[in-house]
């Protein structure tokens, strides 16, 4: 297997690319290939805060039971790692991936955000979160399908889309371009519930200043721009244990530790 490239078109970290590429083959077979576009809810963890606020509006047994499933066992992963989920199942982050790296290629992406505003932009996702919430028990519809880019590619050529999504979709698309994996820092509100979790997680990236040369690739190579320089001792809730500071190194100063260790 290639060693790591900050050179290379998304395949950076091989390992990773392939383990989310398979769980994007498997979700576009599920959802387009037997379970129709409304089957995305079926495999959407954020269906463990949507369907409860349904069950309360509506006064209705369970539903989307998978993607209830799917959001526990998200949660429960953040309790060891940062946010895994995200990093290398999430579907959408693959996506996100991929059109943040394009937005490099073409040169459409935007400077490094400093990392004062990138830690505070990510509270805007609390405030999707919700706002969602509350919409669905007031509505008792489910308001995520407007913006949901996951639903929409799903049901492509089969189902007429709203002008408000439309218009959702394009910001997100335009935003992905400019800032890598900008839906998932500032805007996921499962993104934003899997964050709460990220203190208590058993293991964190850690840094070893004294082989540190402060050449800052590592801050570069994060998807979630991290900036590890105010961060060295990873405590941001955006990690998402993709490893890529780690395997981008090249004094291999970053790695696995225990969070609770001095």
């Amino acid at each position: 297997m290639k060693k790591y490239s900050s050179r290379r078109f998304f395949f950076k970290k091989p390992v990773r690319s392939i383990v989310q590429l398979l769980f994007l083959v498997v979700f576009v077979f599920l959802v387009r290939v037997l379970w129709g576009a409304a089957g995305a809810h079926n495999l959407c963890p954020w269906a463990l805060v949507e369907v409860p606020a349904l069950m309360l509006s509506l006064k209705v047994g369970i539903f989307f039971v998978g993607g209830v499933i799917l959001g526990i066992i998200g949660i429960a992963a953040t309790l060891f790692y940062p946010r895994p989920f995200c990093g290398w199942v999430c579907p959408l982050g693959t996506l996100f991936d991929f059109l943040g790296d394009l937005g490099k290629k073409i040169g459409f992406s935007a400077k490094q955000i400093p990392h004062w505003l990138n830690e505070k932009l990510r509270f805007f996702s609390y405030g999707v979160l919700g706002i969602l919430v509350i919409m669905t028990f007031l509505t008792k519809r489910l308001v995520c399908i407007y913006g949901c880019p996951a639903f929409w590619i799903c049901s492509a050529g089969r189902v007429a889309v709203p002008i408000i999504t439309i218009v959702i979709l394009a910001a997100v698309f335009i935003l992905s371009l400019r800032v890598k994996r900008g839906f998932c820092r500032y805007i996921c509100p499962y993104g934003a519930l899997t964050a709460l979790f990220v203190p208590l997680s058993m293991k964190k990236v850690r840094g070893n200043l004294e082989v540190c040369i402060s050449c800052r690739i590592c801050s570069k190579a994060c998807p979630m721009g991290i900036d590890f320089l105010h961060d060295f001792d990873v405590n941001s809730a955006h990690c998402i244990s993709c490893g890529e500071c780690i395997d981008s190194c090249p004094k291999r100063t970053l790695f696995w530790g225990n969070r609770r260790d001095s």
